[in-house]
């Protein structure tokens, strides 16, 4: 009887040890966000405008971005909100042959974004992020060749910007975390060009 009893306690420890360790696979297989809360980024921007009535559409200007970020969730371990605060330089270059000279003509229009972005996890750390992004223009500048001085396009260009941003972000445990986006603006960057923001960026980051 005695045997009988030990074989009973053991196969019940077994598959009580069993069911603990299946738990926790399923604990660390689900879908969690990994941090919330205030966040840091940088990175680069890769700007230009549609070309719209220009002659040529434009070339890329390579600059970068740096802001900072509060995310809070909406659906536990699913979905959250994302407001931002981000200096963007942004513009564009064009190179134009003038009485035979060739010149590059560099367009800067710096802005302070602030996109709205509602960000869906996928698995562990990795999210579709999407959503409005508004901006203000704090400063722009132009010039023909490098050692040209620079001239203000304040009365041409619009002073705000209405587009919608898209993109993916993977977070790590540490908080550190990694992310590329593409935001298309609605409107006119300079007046009566028709030509509208663009905006490639890839930049890393860490969450509190």
């Amino acid at each position: 009887m005695k045997f009988f009893n030990a074989i009973y306690l053991t196969i019940a420890l077994s598959h009580t040890a069993s069911y603990g360790q299946d738990e926790k696979v399923s604990d660390s297989s689900k879908v969690v966000i990994t941090k919330l809360g205030i966040g840091v980024k940088a990175g680069f921007n890769f700007s230009t405008v549609s070309q719209g009535d220009l002659k040529k559409a434009p070339d890329a200007r390579t600059s970068f971005y740096v802001g900072a970020s509060y995310e809070f969730p909406i659906i536990e371990d699913l979905l959250s909100i994302q407001p931002e605060i981000i200096y963007s330089q942004q513009g564009f270059e064009k190179r134009e042959m003038i009485s035979e000279e060739r010149f590059k003509s560099i367009y800067k229009v710096n802005y302070i974004t602030v996109p709205v972005l509602a960000r869906y996890y996928i698995v562990r750390g990795f999210s579709l992020d999407a959503g409005p992004q508004f901006s203000l223009r704090v400063q722009d500048d132009f010039r023909i060749s490098e050692n040209d001085a620079e001239s203000s396009l304040l009365q041409q260009t619009n002073c705000f910007d209405f587009g919608l941003s898209g993109g993916l972000s993977f977070q790590f445990e540490s908080g550190i975390f990694i992310n590329g986006r593409y935001t298309r603006g609605f409107r006119e960057i300079i007046e009566g060009s028709n030509a509208k923001n663009t905006v490639i960026q890839f930049g890393i980051g860490y969450k509190f």
